[in-house]
């Protein structure tokens, strides 16, 4: 990025950075990984998708590696971006998800008064916090409470998530299509003036989004003026990585994007 920063006044550049590995992602591989050359309708396959089902956690934590990914994005961003961002306010946000709010934990304390972080609560990865009832996803799945974000991580603002004690999702199960147009209102607010009118007279505004692989997907769609496909859709899943068009960001990847003053997407890095 550091290379290929724009410098056009009032531009906003996007850091889409994916979380480490939680819990869930080896849990998959085990599961997965013996039937993975096998058709999706296969018995053994749809035994697989059962198995996944009924022991996914709804909100998993990182593992030991993915708290070591999460260092290494410090390391790698938090220089990046002091250089690049001046004296002007990096703004962070990220998924309420445990697995998020724990990547993001050591960039935020890497660049210290040079960020602020905000929970959003919008960002949170395709499908939602859901479980398995009865053969079918469903809604809410167990999550943190906004009290309970403030606790494990004090510096986090928390000011747009529901504080009454119960977990911050309260939707159900999220279908494709609904993600999409949830990720179309997240591109509109990115394309506002909100994130960069601290910065329209000089070279640009950074800002950091901790989130997950499939909103990506979504999101570079979106920026990028790529459909996705929704005739690619499962009806009760979110498979989104055999579409003829898919943005696949690995754990702890970043993705970089720049989106002119006149709300057009100017390119996209990976790092």
């Amino acid at each position: 990025m550091a290379g290929s920063a724009l410098t056009e006044k009032g531009d906003l550049h996007v850091l889409l950075v994916r979380h480490g590995e939680s819990l869930n992602n080896p849990l998959m591989a085990k599961i997965f990984g013996p039937v993975a050359d096998e058709d999706p309708v296969s018995q053994r396959r749809r035994d697989a998708e059962a198995r996944w089902l009924a022991e996914r956690l709804s909100d998993p934590a990182l593992t030991d590696k993915g708290l070591q990914e999460a260092e290494e994005v410090a390391n790698t961003l938090a220089p990046m971006l002091r250089r690049l961002a001046g004296s002007r306010l990096i703004k962070i946000f990220v998924s309420p998800f445990m697995r998020t709010l724990q990547t993001a934990q050591p960039l935020a304390q890497a660049l210290g008064s040079s960020c602020s972080v905000e929970v959003h609560p919008d960002l949170f990865e395709v499908g939602g916090v859901y479980v398995e009832r009865l053969g079918r996803r469903d809604g809410p799945g167990e999550c943190l409470t906004a009290e309970e974000i403030e606790q494990r991580f004090p510096a986090y603002r928390t000011t747009k998530l529901p504080k009454d004690g119960a977990g911050w999702y309260r939707g159900s199960w999220e279908s494709d299509e609904a993600a999409r147009l949830r990720a179309a209102e997240i591109v509109k607010w990115l394309r506002s003036t909100e994130l960069r009118k601290d910065s329209a007279d000089v070279a640009g505004a950074y800002v950091v989004l901790v989130i997950h692989g499939h909103l990506i997907d979504m999101l570079l769609k979106a920026l990028l003026g790529i459909a996705d496909d929704g005739s690619s859709d499962h009806p009760h899943t979110n498979v989104f990585t055999e579409r003829p068009v898919v943005f696949f960001t690995p754990n702890a990847a970043t993705a970089h994007i720049s989106i002119r003053r006149n709300g057009g997407a100017a390119r996209q890095d990976v790092l």
